[in-house]
This record gives C-alpha cells, sequence and structure tokens, in this order.
C-alpha cells in the first residue's frame, strides 16, 4: 500500500497545503494510503473528494475527518475548500489539508508521482476489443513467475487506473494496466499516468464512434499510449488489424514494435515486423490449443492449450507469451500457465442447457467481438444439429451504425447460419443487408430482449448451439436465464 509524505503530495499535484502547527512539526509525518470512498476510509489515509454524475465527495468531508483522516484533498473553489482557505485554524487538531483546482486531475497526479517511486514493469493495455481478456491473459501468465498486481474488474478510465497504480506496492514486479476511453485525450492521459514499459494494442475498431467519432480518431486515441513510455518500451501490436500495422510502418516512435497474428506473417510484407503467431488452431467444445512460434527464437516451439473454446483467445495468449518473452521469463512455463486462463462473466462462455449448448457472449458487443463470437458459432456447429444466433444491436457507433450493422451481414452471406433472432431498432440494417444480398438466412426482428424470449418458444429444437450477443442495453442474458430456468420449451 502506498505511503506518502505531505511534501510529495504537495509537489507532485502543486497545491497549496494547509497544516496544523502540530502536523508541520512532526518531520515523521506520512499518509497511509489513499481513498475516494469514506465507506472504505482507514484511519491515517488521505481522503480525495471526487465529483461524479450523481455524488460530491466534498459532501463527505466531516465523515472523513471523524473516520480518522490524516489528510484532505478538496477542490479550492468548492464550499468546503473556502472555509479551509479563509478559516484553517493551525492551532487546532484538524487533518492536513491539500487545496487543488481539480480533485480528478490532482488524483491522476498523486498516482503518476507515485508510479515513478515503483521499480515495477508496467505492461498497459487499451484497443477497441479484447482489452479485458487480454489483461487477464496477460495476468494470468506472468503472474505465476513474478509478483503481479492487475487492474480489478474493469477499472480502466481516469479514476480506475490511478487506483490500479496507487494500490500496487514495493513487492510487485509487474502492474497490468486496462486503459479504456470515452472521450478523447484520455489514453494519453493514463499512459502519462502509468507510464508503460509494454503497450498492448488489441485492434482498432469503432467502439465509442459516436464520441470519437471515426475510426482514425479511435486510432489516434488509441496509439496515444506511446505518450506515457520509456524510450526503451514494446509495442506489441495485432498484425492483423490493417490500421495498426500501417500506423507502424509510418510512424517513427523510437520504440520497439512486435506483431502478433493468428496466422503465419506474410514474408513479403514490406512492413515485416518481429512476430509471434499461430499454427495449427483447433478448437473443441472445452478448449482451444495451438502451436505458438515466434521468429524472436525460431528454435522454440510452444504448445498451448486453454481450457476454455474461443478463436479469439489465440491473440490473447500470444499477446501474454510475447510479454512473458520481453520479461525475459521461463517460455515453455508462460504456455503451459495459458491453460490456467478461465473465462469470467458472459464472454464466450460455453454452456449446455439441458439439449442446448449455448454460447454466452452477452456482456457486451461491437461489430468485431460480433463476427468473433459468430465464428466459434461456426466452428462449434460442425458437430451440432443447427446453428441459432440471437443478435441484439449495436451501440455508441455513431454514424457508423448502418454501415456496420450491414457488414455483420455480409459476413453472415459469407458464413450463413440456420437460424436468425435479431432484437433492436439498429438490426433493421443487418436485415435489410441481408435481403439485399438475397440470403435465405430465416430470421425474426424485435424490439426488445422480452419480445425475442416471448417469441422462442416452439422455435429451438433440441441439439441446436446458440449465441448470444448484444449490447449491454439489451441485457441478453436474459435468454440464457429463461433457457436456463425452462421457461422456453425445445421442439424434440
Amino acid at each position: 500500500m502506498a505511503r506518502f509524505i505531505p511534501a510529495q503530495i504537495k509537489a507532485w499535484t502543486g497545491g497549496e497545503l494547509l497544516q496544523t502547527d502540530l502536523s508541520r512539526e512532526n518531520i515523521e509525518n506520512f499518509y497511509r494510503g489513499i481513498s475516494t470512498d469514506t465507506r472504505d476510509l482507514r484511519p491515517g489515509e488521505l481522503f480525495l473528494a471526487l465529483r461524479g454524475d450523481n455524488f460530491d465527495g466534498h459532501d463527505f468531508v466531516q465523515q472523513a475527518i471523524k473516520l480518522g483522516a490524516a489528510c484532505l484533498v478538496v477542490e479550492k473553489h468548492s464550499n468546503i475548500g473556502q472555509q479551509f482557505y479563509h478559516h484553517f485554524d493551525r492551532k487546532s487538531s484538524l487533518p492536513d489539508v491539500l487545496l487543488v483546482d481539480d480533485s480528478l486531475v490532482a488524483y491522476g497526479q498523486i498516482a503518476a508521482g507515485y508510479r515513478q517511486t515503483l521499480l515495477a514493469s508496467v505492461i498497459a493495455i487499451t484497443g477497441s476489443v479484447g482489452k479485458t481478456t487480454t489483461r487477464r491473459m496477460v495476468s494470468e501468465v506472468i503472474s505465476r513467475q513474478v509478483c503481479t498486481h492487475e487492474t480489478v474488474k474493469n477499472q480502466n478510465n481516469l479514476i480506475g487506473v490511478p487506483l490500479t497504480i496507487l494500490e500496487a506496492s514495493d513487492d510487485d514486479d509487474v502492474i497490468v494496466a486496462e486503459l479504456g476511453v470515452d472521450r478523447p485525450g484520455e489514453i494519453k492521459r493514463l499512459s502519462e499516468i502509468s507510464r508503460p514499459d509494454i503497450a498492448i494494442l488489441t485492434s482498432i475498431g469503432y467502439s465509442h464512434a459516436a464520441y470519437l467519432g471515426s475510426r482514425e480518431n479511435i486510432l489516434k486515441e488509441k496509439t496515444d499510449i506511446i505518450y506515457g513510455m520509456k524510450p526503451n518500451g514494446l509495442i506489441l501490436i495485432n498484425g492483423q488489424d490493417d490500421a495498426l500495422r500501417n500506423w507502424a510502418a509510418e510512424t517513427e516512435t523510437g520504440l520497439f514494435i512486435w506483431s502478433i497474428t493468428n496466422e503465419p506473417p506474410q514474408e513479403d510484407r514490406y512492413d515485416r515486423l518481429p512476430c509471434f503467431w499461430a499454427e495449427n488452431v483447433v478448437l473443441t467444445q472445452h478448449s482451444t490449443s495451438f502451436e505458438a512460434h515466434t521468429d524472436l527464437d525460431p528454435t522454440q516451439v510452444l504448445q498451448v492449450t486453454i481450457p476454455a473454446p474461443g478463436k479469439y483467445l489465440v491473440r490473447a495468449a500470444l499477446f501474454a507469451l510475447a510479454s512473458a518473452y520481453a520479461l525475459g521469463l521461463d517460455m515453455q512455463q508462460a504456455a503451459l500457465d495459458c491453460g490456467q486462463f478461465h473465462n469470467t462473466g458472459n464472454r464466450q462462455n460455453i454452456i449446455e442447457v439441458g439439449d442446448l449448448l449455448l454460447v454466452d457472449d452477452s456482456y457486451n458487443a461491437s461489430p468485431e467481438s460480433v463476427i468473433s463470437g459468430l465464428e466459434t458459432l461456426e466452428l462449434l456447429g460442425e458437430t451440432r444439429e443447427r446453428t441459432v444466433a440471437c443478435l441484439a444491436g449495436i451501440r455508441e457507433l455513431g454514424k457508423y451504425t448502418e454501415e456496420l450493422h450491414r457488414h455483420i451481414a455480409d459476413w453472415l452471406v459469407e458464413h450463413p447460419v440456420d437460424q436468425l433472432f435479431l432484437v433492436g431498432p439498429e438490426m433493421s440494417y443487418l436485415a435489410q443487408g441481408l435481403r439485399e444480398a438475397g440470403s435465405e438466412i430465416p430470421f425474426s426482428i424485435y424490439e426488445r430482449t422480452d419480445d425475442l424470449i416471448q417469441d422462442l418458444e416452439g422455435q429451438l429444437r433440441a441439439g441446436d448451439i446458440i449465441l448470444l450477443k448484444g449490447s449491454r442495453f439489451y441485457q441478453m442474458e436474459k435468454v440464457h436465464i429463461a433457457l436456463s430456468e425452462g421457461t422456453i420449451r425445445l421442439v424434440k
């Protein structure tokens, strides 16, 4: 747990530090950690008052004092900040007070300052799709050989990344941090806070296009991860993403760049990078296996088996193996440790529900992840009676909504399923794409997921394999619940 001295906090934030005479005279004074929530604040910690859409941490300052906070970080222009500024009693027993212009910015500054005191290497992961899976795979593999600290859940924003850094300790060898984005400029700031040694770019898609405007803007935002990197840093890119390959070829980063691909690299490419790739990929209902190769060590072939099916897991494992190689770890052990990975949440979980095989990928959706789910459905469907896809609309695509739903229709024309159920107004574009292409896939479209569930009665058959996929808004996991509870009867 981080420990701070008053001079550090003042220097990192540039804030105005108010101290009582007793506190100023105590040369051994320090704060035992940092908290932004009085519900978990411990005596001796620094309490930083953040503002949110539905709360204001400044309203809890008095409670933080009662709980024994050793320092309060508040915005100078707030009511409580103005009270401290004009009426701070240096003869009292008040905790120290640090007045700052913006508490969220100060939170990042404290994390950035603390990061500079740590010897740990930071692996930072960003991209439009696959961040969480890659982060979990990397952490699973690395943590078996060195002391590792990682992002908890999906805390990948301007609050979560500082929290990840601040919860690291001097004993950690590696910090694995996930970097997300909702607004322009966030990745650059998160990179400046985390100072990555290794940056992983999983893909450049259209997630959050409604906020960032275009795929070019998304590429610019994601690749801004290089801003905080050290001069000898390493970037691992998805080598099958043309936007990332072109960026790597055209941009002078001064950093090392390696490519990660699910298939052997093309020897005749002018932009050939050092590469980790997969060969002989095999998917079953319960596993994904492949051979991992790298031209950095052509004599070594690593056998990898992951106890979950999914083509998307291959690249995540290769990112983990490349990270292990860069850190100088035992590669045979790293390959074995890929076998410790397990899916969490509703990310392509393969589940037998009675006479059905369910691919529950309802966690969220992007155009890329929908096609990834359909690929898994196709591969596993070779051993089942019928393939059924229940797809809900993809949100936050802005002006690309129609184009990208039609793109999924184009993929389905080439890789048809036996039955298609669509949910949400966005899916009208996919349906129109199928009609215009003359597709013979039978489909139905519904306004809400509840409407779909009511209509599934008698339409599913024993032996079907079913994919559930859609944006969180549509709660496609409700279909899984209904099937598990037996409220949807099957045709025998």
